[in-house]
């Protein structure tokens, strides 16, 4: 990603906003719940942006400030249309959460132990884990492999952060900080 506006002619202002609300309401477990849903939408469906420009939107929505769902929004927004689509697109995505939000703690608070709800919620929660399995397959499968050549330096490092997180629960702005690091690093020896 160059930085430079594309797809402004494929895209209304419209059509952004609309198609970011969709998702905001379709997107249960949180932001990350939400990159499957996001690489279906905008890679593979709608093809506003390729593979590669969305893994670099999820590292960049990762490591800033704010809900990863977010930040995402705000940058394919921008990257669609500007200043005018970033603020359309963070506004479909996050007036969904407000309204079911305001919704749940109006309505829905007292009958949340309710057996239903329990539920509801543990299928819910299930069909999260295999959307974000789903990007996981996928991203993994664009990030570790190359032209159908296994990428030793992501792999090793995907390996090694998977295990440092998982046994000394490190925060994941050190696990990227500290990536992009090593990686630079390993890029600058010539490897």
């Amino acid at each position: 990603m160059n930085g430079e506006l594309r797809c402004s002619t494929m895209v209304s202002y419209l059509e952004l906003f609309l198609e970011f609300l969709k998702i905001g309401f379709i997107m249960f477990g949180g932001g990350y719940g939400g990159i499957g849903i996001y690489y279906r939408v905008l890679v593979e469906e709608k093809k506003w942006i390729s593979e590669e420009e969305f893994l670099s939107i999820i590292g960049i929505a990762e490591s800033t400030p704010g809900p990863i769902a977010i930040n995402a929004a705000t940058w394919v927004g921008y990257v669609l249309k500007g200043i005018p689509g970033s603020i359309l697109a963070t506004l479909g995505i996050v007036l969904p959460c407000y309204i079911v939000i305001l919704g749940i703690v109006m309505s829905l608070r007292p009958y949340m132990d309710h057996w239903i709800a329990k539920a509801v919620f543990r299928g819910i929660n299930a069909a999260v884990l295999a959307i974000i399995l789903y990007a996981l397959i996928r991203l993994a499968n664009s990030t570790l492999v190359k032209s159908g050549v296994v990428d030793f330096v992501a792999t090793s490092m995907f390996i090694i952060f998977a295990i440092l997180m998982l046994t000394l629960k490190l925060h994941p702005i050190v696990v990227i900080g500290s990536a992009a690091l090593i990686s630079l690093l390993i890029k600058l020896i010539g490897f």
